[in-house]
């Protein structure tokens, strides 16, 4: 599951496209909302319940990171080499 996605609207840019510095956004990816609320879990009920959603949470955001600055860098490059 990942509760976690990126937007590119550069992936699309082509030479001669107004020249703009490379960006992405992060976004919410796989969630569920209750009353206008955006949910990254299932109900917790306990302290251990709170403590592995988190850690898993840290762990994907890390990765996250890693998936992000390359995207970030694949476009960068793109935008140079059109």
């Amino acid at each position: 599951m990942h509760r976690f996605a990126m937007y590119s609207p550069l992936r699309k840019w082509k030479k001669g496209g107004a020249p703009l510095e490379p960006f992405l956004y992060l976004s919410v990816g796989m969630h569920t909302t209750h009353e206008g609320n955006i949910l990254l879990s299932s109900e917790l009920k306990s302290s251990k319940e709170i403590d592995e959603i988190v850690d898993q949470l840290i762990q994907e955001l890390e990765g996250f990171r890693k998936k992000a600055k390359k995207e970030l860098e694949l476009i960068h490059n793109q935008m140079l080499t059109k």
